[in-house]
């Protein structure tokens, strides 16, 4: 029974990480919904690797989509992943049309310890950032038992914020 449940379960988790790719997935679709209306489409950024300005910001897998309305730019969502102590963690952030973080969302979290990440109420605390330095116990708060993955999602997002000035420099993004 117990071999049933874990096959249940890697099941689960593979289907839910295996939206279809180059689309935002349905959390992330409910929640541009909700912070820009449901008539919001998405549009993907086409992001080339070979720029070598890029590369300090830019981690395999990332995707950018322009969230749109009647050909107007309303925002951008960036999905991405952070390293905890021993595995990845794949979240997004939806950024206004200046690149003001709106929200945080993680998506999949794979490690048994630090999932206190994953919590509202914690990444809230990410919202209007606009690219200041961040310091884990002071601008954000620490989480017992999640001190690798905090703090890898702190500095990740000041990643992801320097990533997205870039795109829109390069005019990658508009």
């Amino acid at each position: 029974m117990r071999v049933i449940a874990i096959i249940f379960c890697l099941f689960c988790i593979t289907r839910i990480s295996a939206e279809e790719p180059g689309i935002p997935g349905k959390k992330e679709r409910k929640e541009i919904s909700r912070i820009f209306g449901s008539e919001t489409a998405y549009r993907k950024a086409e992001i080339s690797v070979d720029n070598s300005i890029l590369q300090p910001y830019l981690k395999q897998g990332d995707a950018v989509f322009e969230l749109i309305r009647n050909e107007l730019v309303l925002g951008y969502l960036l999905s991405t992943q952070a390293k905890g102590r021993f595995d990845l963690f794949d979240y997004s952030v939806i950024f206004s049309e200046e690149l003001t973080v709106l929200n945080i969302m993680v998506l999949v979290y794979r490690s048994t310890h630090g999932a206190g990440i994953c919590s509202k109420s914690w990444l809230k605390q990410f919202k209007g950032y606009s690219g200041e330095e961040l310091e884990l116990g002071k601008d954000i708060d620490t989480i017992s038992g999640a001190t690798f993955s905090a703090s890898s999602m702190v500095k990740d997002i000041e990643r992801c914020y320097q990533l997205m000035l870039m795109l829109r420099d390069a005019e990658v993004i508009h």
